[in-house]
């Protein structure tokens, strides 16, 4: 009985049910079962960088943790570069420096001294055909790294197989532009010589004009040289993700860097500058304990002929050391110069957008398509 005296039982609350969701009509069979799951779905998770902007500090991180994850798609391929770039770089300087220093001994005195200047500016030139092979071997490398960076975006992974799964049918005019960037490289590399190697030879203090001419052309051409190179340096990159030719690839590159070309410059400027600095701080304690080490492996001196296969054997090795080197340090360069591409389209297309929607939507099991669709697939 209540309390206000009735003895009518109380009337017991309907029980609680979820509202059934209506399927829409236009869905097919396969998403069905998608469509109704309706449950939790973990975070997706986390790529090489977050998806928005990347700030440079971000740019300089993310090459050491992407060598982690792939480092068959990464250092693999940059040590064979590294390794042929290298070697060719040594024979070319040996053949500049090395090889015309015999024709010292045999000079009278005022031939001695031009021979002496034309030697001194065959070496300074021949310091510059490792940046021009590096340049050469960085084009090549950023098409193969530029697909494992934008994967590692995604929060994936991507095998060698798949790397080249992804490169069908653009391999080809990756080589292409890095035939081109050779050419363009070392012929600018010559003509900027000429100029130098004939006040070198021209009287017997020509060293000094030669040295005042090439730093000024050499000023010149990083100013020049390097704004166009951040203007067309997305190239490969367009290549290796957009599947455009050459010539698409380029207008692309110079499209895409508009009002961007000084602030790329210094940003690939001071890569390569830490990269450097980086590779001379782990070599050339090497060079130094070779150059010693020749007293602790021939004590009583060494005699001409085992100098000779001591200064041989200190070559072998300080190329396989800067080889070895010079493979992160091309991987880091590439990384970077993949990761700034990005950006850029993060920053002009809005590409983050796009790739926050197909990360959200591939972990709750919609198929979406690949913003960055392969070679291969079509």
């Amino acid at each position: 009985m209540s309390d206000s005296g009735s003895t009518e039982a109380p009337i017991a609350a309907p029980s609680w049910r979820a509202p059934e969701v209506p399927i829409p009509v236009d869905v097919t069979p396969s998403e069905l079962p998608r469509r109704r799951r309706l449950g939790w779905t973990p975070p997706p998770k986390r790529g090489l960088v977050p998806l928005r902007p990347i700030p440079f500090g971000a740019v300089l991180g993310a090459p050491f943790r992407l060598q982690r994850r792939a480092p068959r798609t990464t250092l693999g391929p940059a040590l064979v570069i590294s390794l042929a770039t290298t070697t060719l770089a040594a024979l070319l300087t040996w053949g500049l420096t090395v090889g015309p220093q015999a024709a010292l001994d045999a000079a009278y005195y005022q031939d001695y001294l031009l021979a002496q200047n034309l030697l001194g500016t065959l070496g300074v030139i021949g310091g510059f055909v490792p940046l021009v092979l590096a340049l050469t071997g960085n084009a090549l490398l950023a098409g193969a790294v530029v697909v494992a960076a934008s994967r590692a975006v995604l929060a994936e992974r991507v095998s060698f197989r798949g790397l080249r799964w992804r490169l069908q049918g653009r391999t080809g005019r990756l080589v292409a532009w890095t035939v081109v960037v050779f050419l363009l490289t070392a012929g600018t590399l010559v003509l900027a010589s000429l100029l130098p190697l004939t006040l070198a030879v021209s009287s017997s203090a020509g060293a000094g004009f030669a040295f005042a001419v090439g730093f000024l052309e050499a000023i010149a051409i990083l100013l020049v040289g390097g704004y166009l190179a951040g203007r067309v340096g997305f190239t490969s990159h367009a290549i290796a993700l957009e599947g455009l030719g050459v010539a698409g690839a380029l207008a692309r590159s110079w499209r895409l860097t508009r009002r961007a070309g000084w602030r790329l410059f210094g940003a690939q400027l001071l890569i390569w500058i830490v990269v450097g600095l980086a590779a001379a701080v782990l070599t050339q304690p090497i060079s130094w304990a070779l150059d010693l080490g020749v007293g602790l492996v021939f004590p009583t001196g060494a005699t001409q002929a085992q100098g000779e296969i001591y200064a041989a054997a200190r070559t072998v090795i300080l190329t396989a050391v800067t080889a070895i080197v010079g493979a992160f340090g091309l991987v880091m360069q590439s990384v970077c110069a993949a990761l700034l591409y990005l950006d850029q389209r993060m920053r002009v297309e809005g590409l983050d957008l796009a790739l926050a929607r197909y990360v959200d939507e591939r972990q709750r099991g919609i198929s979406v398509a690949d913003p960055f669709p392969g070679g291969g697939a079509g």
